[in-house]
């Protein structure tokens, strides 16, 4: 038996602070003035379609790059004063930073799966990181610790072993992810969502 949880993105209706899943995991942000922006680089148009519907349904007027001949894009929302305060929560200077205390939200949590999760052969579920934090072990503990607070046990694995990433080996950690996720978004393939 599994217990409800009060933070599944099912009913959840999309906002920009959502975006803090894909400045955790691999996602770009630009400040200038009174206007940010926030991309992020997809491998696959199943992520892309997710992300893009997610951010309309934000207001955050989406731009999608044109697919290369792998099928990566890129997926950024428009300049916007919506998203000044979340990309100065998650900077230091220019650099992107975990802010103190950070618990993903089952927005944000649904963000970083959309732009970075899978699941393994194996079974276990991967959220993808910047790898820009195997240079950075403050940051990478920071996510680590943050989605400890959220109910999610997780083990880094670095570029030798297909990362960075943050693995949830454990049936509990990939329940309580699934839980918090809620169903998948209209047109993902249902094998590539955690259940």
């Amino acid at each position: 038996m599994t217990q409800l949880s009060f933070f599944a993105a099912d009913e959840h209706v999309p906002e920009p602070t959502d975006l803090e899943g894909a400045l955790a995991a691999r996602g770009q942000s630009t400040l200038a003035g009174a206007l940010a922006q926030v991309s992020v680089g997809l491998d696959a148009a199943w992520r892309a379609d997710a992300l893009v519907a997610l951010l309309t349904e934000a207001g955050l007027d989406p731009v999608r790059s044109t697919a290369g001949p792998d099928g990566r894009c890129t997926v950024s929302t428009a300049r916007t004063a919506d998203l000044v305060p979340v990309v100065r929560r998650w900077r230091r200077g220019a650099v992107t930073a975990v802010p103190d205390g950070w618990t993903p939200s089952a927005g944000a949590l649904r963000v970083w799966f959309i732009t970075a999760g899978r699941i393994t052969a194996a079974g276990a579920v991967d959220l993808g990181i910047d790898a820009g934090v195997e240079q950075h072990a403050p940051r990478r503990a920071a996510l680590v610790e943050a989605l400890a607070r959220a109910g999610i046990r997780t083990t880094y694995v670095g570029p030798r072993g297909d990362g960075p990433l943050l693995r949830l080996g454990t049936a509990r950690a990939r329940a309580r992810l699934a839980q918090t996720l809620g169903a998948a978004p209209p047109g993902v393939p249902p094998e590539v969502w955690p259940r």
